[in-house]
C-alpha cells in the first residue's frame, strides 16, 4: 500500500469500544472456557489473561476478529489483526497498592517470517521500553485448519512495570523501523542466538491474542475508568499543492485530545475543503472518534467538469461538495502520452505517485509481445491523477490491470479488459480490469469494459479443449477472467457514469466478502462506508454482478441492462449483506425473472443472495427502493442519495455505444 496521502480519509466512524460480553464457544478456536481468566500463583501473585471484548480491555484501533476458523489455537473469542502503523491496543488494570514489580507479556502471532515487529508499553501514558522493545519475531503459520502449538506464542516479559493504586492504563503500540540491540527476546529468539531486533514493519503489530500481565494483588480494571486511543491522521490531499500544520502528531491519540488544524494553499492553488466537509482552512477539533482528515485543494480557475454527478462529486452523507480535479495543475514534465508497454511500464513510478499527473493513453497496449502474453500485469494508480483514452487512436489496455489506491481520480475515455486471472494451472499477475482498493473520489466516465464469455487468448481467438496448456472445465471458463470493475476495501466516494460493459461473466463487484466488511488496515475505513454512484451507463450479455453491492450504499440510475445471450441465467443486480441502493429510470431486457433469492430461484433483477447462515454478513439480505423503473418497482428501503441531480421520470431507452454512451463519445476539447 502507498503512503496515507494515497487511501481514503473519509472515515468519521467511531473507535472500535469494547466491555466484556458473553463467549461463543464451538467457533473454530482453541475452545477453552468462558469468562475471565486470572490464576493465583505459588509466589502470591495474580496472572491475568486480558482479552479482546473481555474484562479489562478498554479499546483498540484495530479490529477484532470473532469468524476464524482456519488459523486456529487463540483462546475463546477471537483475537486483534490489523494493526498497522498508528494502531494500537489498550487495557485496564486495577492494583490493590502501589506496586513496581509488575510484568508484562503479550500472547501473539506473526505469520510472516520475513516481518519483523516489535511492541512498546506505556503505562498510564509512560513509555516503558523505549530502547528495549518486547519481540514480535515470526511464530508459525503452519496450514488452514491445523492445530499448532506455536502459531499463538507468548511473547517475552518486560519486567519492573510500577503500577498506582488503583486504574492503570497499560496501552501497547508497535515499534519504529531500526535495529534495537537491547530487546525482550522470545524462547524462539533465545534459541536461534538472535542478538538484535531488526525491526521492518514500521509501527506495525502482530495479531495479539491477550495480554499477560503479573503482580501482587492486581484484577480487571473498569474499563470506563480509562481513556480510550483514536487513531488520528492528517494530512494534505496534494502536497504540490499546499501543505497542513497540526499542533498533534499523526496516530493514536487519547480521546478528548484539542487539536489545531490549518491548511495553507501554494501558489496558484486555492483550499476548497477538509474530507469531512468542512470549509474553514483554520479549525480546531477535539478527538472523540477515530479520525482521518486530508485538505482539498483546487487549482485556481479551475472549473468542476459539467457532466459529473453522484458520490465523485461530494465528501459526506449530508452531500457537502468535493471537487474533483485528477492531475489537474500537473506539471508540464507529468503530462505524459504513452503509446507503448515499454513506455507504460517506464512511467510506472509516477502513475503510482501521489504527484499531479495527466496520462494520456494512445492506441492499443497490451502483454501480446512479452515472453508470457496471457501472464496479466497489475499498475498501481495513484492520487491526484487523470487517465484519457486518446481520442484519434483509441486508448485501450488488454490484460493490464489498473489498481487505483489513491484520491481524486479521474479516468475517462478508456478501453478497459480481457485481463487474464488464471490460466487453468496458476493465478494470473493481476484479477481485473481496474480495481478501487481503499480509493476516494474517483470519477470513471464514457469507459469501455469488456472480454469474452469463454477464455480467448490476446487475437480474439477462442481456446477449446482441444489447447494443451490449458485445465478446460466450466468453472476455468469463467473464472479465466475475474472482474471488469471491483470497488473494496473501504473505496468511497465513487462515480461510474456512461460506460458500456459487455460480454463477461462476473462484472462489477462492490465488496468482496459476505463474512464482514473488509477494512482499509491504514484508515480504518470498511465497505460499510463505500458509497457509489452509477448513471447512464449500459451492460449487455453479462451473466452477473451488475453489480454485487455489499454493507455500503449505492445509486443506480438511467441504466439500460440487457441480458441478451445470458437471458436464460443473467442475474442483474445482487444485493447483499445489509447494502442499500436506490433504484430509479432504468431498463430491464431480456431476463428470465424479476426478483429473487438467487440460491433457490437462479436468475432475477433486483434480488439478493443468501450464503450459509452461519458466515452471511448478519444473515440478512440487503434492501432497496426501485422507482421509475421498466419494471420491478418497490423495496423497503428508506435511502436516497444526498446529492443534487435530475431525477428520471421513466425508464431510460436503450443507448447505442459510440453515440452516448461508452468510449468514441468525447472529444479532445472534453477531455482537458
Amino acid at each position: 500500500m502507498k503512503k496515507l496521502t494515497r487511501l481514503a480519509a473519509i472515515l468519521a466512524g467511531t473507535a472500535i469500544l469494547f466491555s466484556a460480553i458473553s463467549c461463543k464457544t464451538d467457533d473454530g478456536n482453541s475452545g477453552e472456557e468462558s469468562g475471565p481468566s486470572n490464576e493465583t500463583n505459588a509466589d502470591g501473585t495474580t496472572t491475568l489473561k486480558i482479552e479482546e471484548n473481555r474484562n479489562g480491555f478498554v479499546s483498540t484501533t484495530g479490529s477484532v476478529k470473532t469468524t476464524e476458523t482456519n488459523w486456529i489455537g487463540f483462546s475463546r473469542d477471537g483475537f486483534i489483526e490489523n494493526l498497522g502503523k498508528g494502531t494500537s491496543v489498550i487495557y485496564s488494570v486495577k492494583a490493590e497498592a502501589a506496586i513496581d514489580d509488575a510484568k508484562i507479556a503479550i500472547h501473539y502471532a506473526n505469520w510472516e517470517a520475513s516481518n519483523v515487529r516489535g511492541a512498546y508499553v506505556y503505562v498510564n501514558n509512560v513509555l516503558l521500553n523505549e530502547n528495549n522493545p518486547i519481540s514480535l519475531t515470526y511464530t508459525n503459520k503452519g496450514n488452514k485448519g491445523q492445530a499448532l502449538s506455536d502459531r499463538w506464542y507468548d511473547s517475552g516479559y518486560l519486567t519492573g512495570i510500577s503500577l498506582k493504586s488503583g486504574t492503570n492504563k497499560i496501552e501497547i503500540k508497535g515499534v519504529p523501523e531500526g535495529s534495537y540491540e537491547n530487546f525482550i527476546p522470545t524462547a524462539k529468539d533465545t534459541a536461534k542466538g538472535l542478538t538484535k531486533l531488526d525491526v521492518n514493519n514500521d509501527e506495525k503489530l502482530a495479531n495479539i491474542d491477550y495480554l499477560i500481565v503479573n503482580g501482587k494483588g492486581i484484577s480487571f480494571g473498569n474499563p470506563s475508568d480509562v481513556k480510550s486511543s483514536y487513531k488520528f491522521y492528517v494530512s494534505s490531499e496534494n502536497e504540490t499543492a499546499g501543505s497542513v500544520t497540526s499542533s498533534a502528531t499523526n496516530g493514536s491519540l487519547e480521546e478528548g485530545t484539542e487539536i489545531s488544524l490549518k491548511a495553507t494553499a501554494n501558489p496558484g492553488w486555492k483550499f476548497e475543503c477538509w474530507t469531512d466537509g468542512d470549509t474553514s482552512a483554520e479549525r480546531k477539533i477535539t478527538l472523540s472518534k477515530a479520525t482521518y482528515l486530508m485538505a482539498h485543494f483546487i487549482p485556481e480557475n479551475y472549473n468542476a467538469p459539467a457532466s459529473l454527478i453522484g458520490y465523485a462529486s461530494v465528501t459526506t452523507d449530508n452531500g457537502a461538495s468535493y471537487t474533483i480535479t485528477g492531475g489537474a495543475g500537473a506539471a508540464s514534465e507529468n503530462i505524459v502520452t504513452v503509446s507503448s508497454y515499454d513506455e507504460l511500464i517506464a512511467k510506472k513510478e509516477l502513475l503510482a505517485s501521489d504527484t499531479p499527473a495527466i496520462f494520456t493513453i494512445k492506441g492499443k497496449i497490451s502483454t501480446a509481445g512479452q515472453s508470457n502474453p496471457l501472464l496479466s500485469v497489475n499498475l498501481t494508480v495513484g492520487s491526484n491523477t487523470t487517465i484519457y483514452g486518446d481520442t484519434t487512436e483509441q486508448g485501450r489496455l488488454q490484460n493490464i490491470e489498473l489498481c487505483v489506491e489513491g484520491e481524486n481520480v479521474i479516468i475517462r475515455n478508456m478501453m478497459l479488459g480481457e485481463v487474464v486471472s488464471w490460466d487453468g494451472y496458476a493465478r494470473s499477475g493481476a484479477d481485473d480490469a481496474l480495481s478501487l482498493n481503499g480509493a476516494t473520489h474517483v470519477w470513471i466516465d464514457h469507459c469501455e469494459f469488456q472480454s469474452h464469455l469463454t477464455p480467448h487468448d490476446l487475437d480474439g481467438n477462442e481456446i477449446t479443449s482441444s489447447s494443451t496448456y490449458y485445465s478446460f472445465d466450466d468453472d476455468w471458463k469463467k473464472d479465466f477472467y475475474d472482474g471488469l470493475l471491483d470497488i473494496k476495501n473501504g473505496s468511497t466516494w465513487i462515480t461510474v457514469s456512461n460506460c458500456y460493459f459487455h460480454d463477461h461473466w462476473k462484472a462489477v463487484l462492490c465488496a468482496s466478502g459476505d463474512e464482514k466488511p473488509d477494512t482499509n488496515t491504514t484508515t480504518g475505513a470498511t465497505d460499510a462506508d463505500m458509497r457509489v454512484t452509477f448513471a447512464g451507463n449500459y451492460f449487455k450479455n453479462i451473466n452477473a454482478r451488475m453489480p454485487l453491492f455489499r454493507y455500503g450504499k449505492g445509486h443506480i440510475l438511467n441504466t439500460y441492462f440487457d441480458a441478451g445471450t445470458q437471458s436464460d441465467s443473467a442475474s442483474c443486480i445482487n444485493v447483499r449483506a445489509g447494502s442499500e441502493l436506490y433504484i430509479e429510470g432504468n431498463n430491464f431486457a431480456n431476463f428470465t425473472k424479476t426478483t429473487g433469492d438467487s440460491v433457490k430461484n437462479g436468475s432475477y433483477l433486483i434480488g439478493f443472495y443468501f450464503a450459509e447462515a452461519d458466515k452471511t454478513y448478519g444473515n440478512v439480505s440487503g434492501k432497496w427502493k426501485a422507482v421509475n423503473n421498466s419494471s420491478n418497482n418497490g423495496g423497503s428501503s428508506s435511502y436516497k442519495p444526498p446529492y443534487k441531480y435530475t431525477a428520471p421520470a421513466s425508464a431510460v431507452s436503450e443507448p447505442t455505444p459510440g453515440v452516448n454512451v461508452g468510449v468514441g463519445v468525447l472529444t479532445a476539447s472534453d477531455l482537458q
